[in-house]
């Protein structure tokens, strides 16, 4: 597989441009070396797969656990996640390498209740299964090997969140997905929360907190979140938005905006400045919003399906 430097998309080894972004490959060099990222690991451990094991034939645990595989390396990489291992039961999945994106706190967690729907969908198909399982999600700066090949079973990131993760999966209850405090930050608006008690991590002076994933408070897409903070830097773009709309509104003309740029650098928030703007406007104005998923199938018509 070819990896595009651009965007982090694998594609096939004739390919001459990335199939996603449509950058040449031909003169990219393989990335070697490291960097400091901030990244999501989500922890997923079947619970007491290994008892029920011990005396169990090999051939039978394969056979029991490989759907399981499937489904799970199926249902993170629909959320932009990459499988960097899988160690007997367990699983381990980060969020935001090698290709990172602006809400992977928020795709680890969903990630996370969908594998809960995965096992129960398993359950129902074979009833002997009687899978069930733990999540642990924390967020936390890694030091991740650019050149590292998680599907040969290389090692992608290396720091203490990964522990973290780890720890905070062992004091889930069973049937759940428990996060840490800095994804439950990142994540906040979107999902509704259980306070659980703070746990004692090996290597922690103080306990770490610890917060249940409950449900999704929103379709993705649709909620747009607030800012309680000024918006800096941006006086200019948010004028030039602003000044698009009344002109709209002046000449009874359709307007087309397009905001380009890398994950992080406001694009979300230059359209809630608009929305604001317009909320405040003296005349009635109807609002129509619309997203196309970030990952998924079927997803060139979601923001047109969102606005009708």
């Amino acid at each position: 597989m070819r990896v595009c430097p651009s965007c982090g998309t694998e594609n096939p080894e004739r390919a001459k441009f990335c199939l996603e972004c449509a950058a040449p490959l031909h003169d990219a060099s393989p990335r070697s070396g490291e960097e400091r990222k901030v990244v999501t690991i989500l922890f997923c451990d079947l619970v007491g797969f290994t008892a029920a094991s011990d005396e169990a034939d090999p051939e039978d645990v394969r056979a029991r656990i490989r759907p399981y595989h499937q489904r799970l390396r199926s249902e993170i990489e629909g959320y932009g996640g990459t499988v960097e291992k899988f160690i007997g039961d367990a699983v381990m999945a980060v969020f935001g390498a090698p290709a990172a994106h602006e809400d992977d706190p928020e795709r680890a967690v969903r990630a996370g209740l969908r594998i809960l729907d995965t096992i129960a969908d398993l359950n129902e198909e074979d009833p002997g299964l009687e899978l069930s399982v733990r999540i642990g999600i924390a967020t936390g700066e890694v030091v991740v090997a650019l050149d590292s090949r998680p599907e040969q079973g290389e090692g992608i990131v290396t720091g203490d969140v990964v522990n973290v993760a780890a720890r905070l999966q062992s004091a889930a209850p069973v049937g759940a997905v428990v996060v840490g405090e800095a994804t439950r930050a990142a994540a906040r608006d979107v999902f509704d929360w259980e306070a659980l008690d703070a746990v004692a991590v090996k290597g922690k002076s103080e306990p770490v907190s610890l917060w249940r994933v409950l449900a999704a408070r929103a379709r993705f897409g649709t909620d747009m979140r607030t800012h309680e903070t000024h918006l800096v830097g941006r006086d200019v773009e948010v004028s030039l938005v602003r000044s698009l709309f009344e002109r709209s509104v002046r000449d009874t003309s359709v307007q087309l905006v397009t905001i380009v740029g890398e994950p992080g650098l406001g694009k979300t928030r230059l359209v809630w400045e608009l929305e604001t703007f317009i909320d405040d406007y003296p005349d009635l104005v109807a609002w129509r919003q619309g997203r196309c998923l970030p990952y998924g199938d079927g997803i060139v018509f979601w923001a047109l399906g969102e606005i009708v």
